[in-house]
């Protein structure tokens, strides 16, 4: 609860702390919740604020589903598309226009993994069955294809690093 809460104070902002708690809610109902009436009834809820405030206010698609480790912070919610099968670690920082998924179905391609203490810049988009190991940044709009080692700076279309350690493509 303690981690919930500093996720919460710690995202700048009204909107940033509402989409956090929406999307964080619908997390807890998908796999903590274990009575099914229960869980049934919650996920009703979820499924009204997520359309109200998420796809009608903001246009973001978080899904429920979506796997991230504690510290998720976000800037500026708007246009925020992520499937529910990425996963991201700790300390995850998202900006606006930001799209991480695949390339095509769900059930025929994979999604990107994304280590700890990530940071994707404004309208970057991070697609495909691909690795970011620990410490990647990536610089606005972005277009990111392939796996990178840790500590890489990513920026272009397609995204090159530009870390002063050389290439950290694995």
């Amino acid at each position: 609860m303690l981690k919930f809460y500093q996720e919460i104070k710690n995202n700048p902002g009204l909107l940033p702390k509402i989409v956090v708690m929406i999307y964080r809610f619908g997390n807890f109902i998908v796999y903590k919740v274990r009575i099914p009436l229960v869980k049934q009834a919650l996920y009703v809820v979820y499924r009204f604020l997520d359309l109200i405030f998420l796809k009608f206010l903001l246009n973001d698609d978080i899904p429920a589903k979506f796997k991230a480790g504690s510290g998720f912070k976000i800037y500026h919610p708007y246009g925020i598309f992520i499937n529910d099968a990425v996963e991201v670690g700790e300390n995850f920082i998202c900006r606006g226009q930001v799209t991480l998924g695949n390339k095509g179905n769900l059930y025929e391609n994979g999604c990107p993994q994304l280590g700890n203490n990530i940071s994707v810049g404004v309208g970057a988009k991070i697609i495909g069955e691909l690795r970011l190991e620990d410490g990647c940044r990536i610089g606005a709009n972005a277009v990111v294809t392939k796996s990178f080692k840790k500590g890489s700076i990513l920026i272009g279309i397609p995204a090159r690093n530009i870390s002063k350690d050389g290439d950290h493509s694995l």
